[in-house]
């Protein structure tokens, strides 16, 4: 046999060997029920197994579901060793900001099972980035848009009909809302701007500016994903400079909007005690602000938006179900990860997370009522990045936060500096 033989048959072999893996992994859903798949996730373990009490789940003919709730902290390590000593999950939820990380741990759906214009049909464009050039890894279940709170008697009291659309909004009315007292300490705040330490959200806030400014944070360079924080698009100054000078100037005492320092309590107590005018959070912490003060009177609206960028964004966290690589039965997995993502579960997920559906076709469906239109055009209009190492690039941002206010560093310095670092993570 020939050389140019030998390996025709090695070729062949290996699309013989593909072709059957594709096949046993996608094949329908035959002789699955009595079939068990575990689910790994973060979703409080009540309100996922709210969803799976779902009559119509009872009724189908698909695998049984075992879910394990497991913490945000320690799922990924969890998962990494588990797959190491092969008693791994058959699915797992994980979160744009985590996908990255455990990209290598799932398996690829291929687009010959859901072809990528109907995924892009189905979901909203923050679920993009879970495809890749050979399908999709993560299927959406729910988004969490960060949204702008404000205290509806604080804008009364100062005179103001509504709460701010545009960024540049904030300088006219810091001073009626921001007080301080004669030492010159704060006693109420705008916005919680300008510092990170007390302002749990302050990676995303800032993700959010960058977003707003055109800068990507990270994307691929032809094949290769690459840091684009100091991306400049040939403007005269790059974007991400001028969105972080704006975030840092809410705590320089010498700015007439000064209105946050690092010595105040975090930025949702300071709202929930009715000492912030306004608070940039997601659409989870509803439920929360209702809670912990039921007598503030607030209400909820877009986050704010550049002028001059043209396109409305807010930053979201999105949740995703994926196929683990140690999963024994992956043909009953994408079967329960379809279902769990179908239409009928996805509104079943929303209404129990209080949270907006991911699926255009469930978010073209508009809400009378006044707060989860905001709610549905936050999720549409959601966007995030793909973040390395979630943890990493917190104190990365973090960083160039406080290099800033600190006069360590002139904003530049610090942008590129935070560029060369998540770089530096994807490599």
């Amino acid at each position: 046999m020939s050389n140019f033989q030998t390996i025709l048959l090695v070729i062949f072999g290996v699309f013989i060997v593909l072709g059957v893996l594709v096949f046993s992994l996608y094949r329908g859903s035959g002789g699955v029920s009595d079939v068990t798949v575990t689910i790994w996730g973060d979703i409080s373990s009540h309100e996922f197994n709210d969803l799976l009490k779902l009559q119509s789940l009872k009724q189908e003919e698909i695998p049984n579901i075992r879910y394990v709730e497991k913490s945000t902290e320690n799922i990924d390590a969890e998962f990494t060793e588990a797959l190491a000593r092969g008693i791994g999950p058959d699915l797992i939820i994980i979160s744009q900001d985590r996908f990255l990380e455990n990209k290598p741990k799932l398996s690829v759906i291929p687009y010959g099972s859901i072809s990528e214009r109907d995924f892009k049909a189905t979901y909203i464009e923050e679920g993009e980035l879970f495809l890749d050039q050979t399908g999709i890894y993560a299927l959406p279940l729910s988004i969490d848009p960060l949204v702008l709170y404000y205290n509806r008697d604080a804008l009364s009291s100062a005179g103001l009909a509504q709460p701010i659309s545009y960024w540049d909004e904030i300088y006219a009315v810091a001073q009626n809302l921001s007080k301080k007292d004669p030492a010159g300490n704060i006693i109420s705040s705008v916005i919680a701007l300008g510092e990170a330490k007390n302002i749990p959200h302050a990676k995303d806030i800032l993700s959010l500016l960058f977003l707003q400014a055109g800068t990507p944070i990270t994307g691929f360079v032809g094949d290769d994903l690459r840091a684009q924080i100091s991306y400049n698009s040939g403007l005269p100054t790059v974007p991400a400079v001028s969105a972080l000078d704006f975030y840092t100037q809410f705590s320089n005492p010498t700015k007439t909007y000064y209105s946050w320092n690092r010595s105040l309590i975090d930025a949702l107590t300071h709202f929930t005690a009715g000492d912030s005018a306004y608070y940039l959070g997601f659409v989870s912490e509803y439920r929360i602000i209702k809670n912990k003060n039921p007598n503030l009177n607030f209400g909820v609206s877009p986050v704010p938006q550049s002028r001059v960028s043209g396109k409305t964004t807010t930053f979201g966290q999105m949740k995703a179900v994926a196929i683990s690589r140690g999963s024994k039965n992956p043909t009953a997995a994408f079967i329960v990860a379809t279902k769990l993502a179908s239409k009928e579960l996805t509104s079943a997920l929303s209404s129990i997370l209080v949270l907006p559906p991911p699926r255009r076709d469930l978010l073209s469906i508009r809400p009378t009522d006044a707060l989860w239109p905001v709610f549905y055009d936050a999720a549409l209009q959601s966007n995030g990045w793909l973040d390395p190492n979630r943890l990493a690039t917190k104190v990365i941002f973090q960083e160039a936060i406080e290099s800033v206010t600190s006069g360590r560093a002139r904003t530049t310095e610090a942008i590129n500096e935070a560029n060369k670092k998540v770089e530096a993570l994807i490599k």
